[in-house]
């Protein structure tokens, strides 16, 4: 497997799958995002991985998208890329202005609810906007104690995203999901925990992803013969997130682009980033 901005290894029956752009917070591109639905589907199809464990290189976890991001990059082929990394930008459709069903960030938020097998993050540093919202798709979060969640669409002048408008309230509980959408609040790894959102909250370093990995293993040895751990584990999230539950998620994700298109639409989007003249903070 041949990646620009990710880099994948396994590990036992585990696919670690590390955010590779730490000179830029791990800020996602779309190259990132067609190498992070690669290996999601090679995951996918590969009978010997019965997880994938999520994380990032370097100190941030993911400041989310990058906005100096050149789009055309995922519909051309790199050096760089692999078999299915060609395949999936070959058949990408073209962006259509009116169907936000045709956008990238929306296709690759569908890899996320789609996704068959248990997803596992190991948040190693500070998880902001998309890099926060994402983690909503997790089966289990474990955190380090560097991290916190960041959530600050507003003042980037867009509109919740990854289904954020839904599953934070679920996974953070409602006062505190309002708090992060409408008041920009950080949610601390400790608040992140309190409320069930982070599995466990572990000393940052270089050891940190291996004690991740170290506790998924633990947990996967109870689920059966190796070979039966991705069927059984696999079947587990069939009925956790059926058919139903993708299809809500589904419009979820349209329904908040459709709210980012317009606000792009309407210059409100330019205004906010122009009122503010920055950078997204990074610390």
């Amino acid at each position: 497997m041949s990646y620009r901005d990710i880099e994948v290894e396994q590990v036992g029956q585990v696919l670690v799958v590390r955010q590779d752009r730490a000179e830029k917070l791990n800020a996602r591109t779309s190259q990132m995002y067609v190498e992070l639905m690669a290996a999601l589907n090679e995951a996918s199809n590969d009978p010997g991985v019965a997880a994938v464990l999520l994380t990032g290189k370097g100190r941030f976890f993911s400041a989310g998208m990058d906005f100096n991001d050149d789009a055309n990059l995922a519909y051309e082929s790199l050096p760089s890329d692999g078999e299915v990394v060609q395949t999936i930008k070959a058949n990408l459709p073209r962006r259509d202005p009116d169907n936000v069903r045709t956008w990238l960030p929306v296709l690759f938020i569908e890899a996320f609810i789609d996704f068959a097998k248990p997803l596992f993050a190991a948040v190693n540093g500070p998880a902001i906007g998309e890099g926060f919202s994402s983690l909503l798709h997790c089966d289990a979060v474990y955190a380090s104690n560097s991290a916190y969640f960041w959530a600050p669409f507003a003042r980037a002048g867009v509109a919740p995203e990854f289904c954020a408008t839904y599953l934070m309230p679920q996974r953070l509980g409602v006062t505190l999901a309002n708090a992060a959408l409408y008041l920009g609040r950080k949610i601390s790894v400790e608040q992140a925990k309190d409320t069930g959102f982070v599995l466990e909250v572990l000393p940052e370093g270089d050891g940190f992803e291996s004690e991740v990995l170290q506790l998924i293993a633990q947990g996967l040895s109870l689920a059966g013969p190796p070979e039966l751990r991705a069927k059984t584990l696999q079947s587990y999230k069939a009925l956790l997130r059926n058919t139903v539950a993708r299809d809500h998620l589904r419009q979820v994700c349209y329904d908040e682009y459709v709210l980012i298109r317009a606000r792009a639409e309407s210059g409100d989007t330019q205004a906010t980033q122009e009122y503010y003249r920055q950078d997204l903070p990074t610390k």
